[in-house]
């Protein structure tokens, strides 16, 4: 089997090219592919799964469910050392 010439990235980017609306035979052209195999790239990289609205905000809730609750044990901690650390300073005096 022989070794694909581009990878998924750079076929990503020259499937957004001929998105962003550039002419196919110019694309072909210039990375020297078949318009054909440009079309099939695009239906290919279009098929595969974006998330939808509710997908992504479920993880956005999700992902902000984490940070505050990183947040919040940040702040205890902070609370403690530097109530350990005034403690500290007011017993050496």
């Amino acid at each position: 089997m022989l070794k694909p010439r581009f990878t998924q990235d750079q076929i990503r980017v020259i499937v957004s090219e001929l998105v962003d609306g550039r002419m196919a035979g110019e694309i072909s052209r210039r990375y020297g592919i078949s318009i054909s195999t440009l079309y099939r790239w695009r239906a290919k990289v279009a098929g595969e799964r974006q998330p939808d609205d509710k997908e992504r905000l479920r993880l956005l809730e999700d992902e902000h469910r984490r940070l505050k609750k990183q947040f919040a044990e940040l702040t205890l901690d902070y609370a403690t050392l530097r109530a350990a650390l005034i403690r500290d300073v007011r017993g050496d005096c």
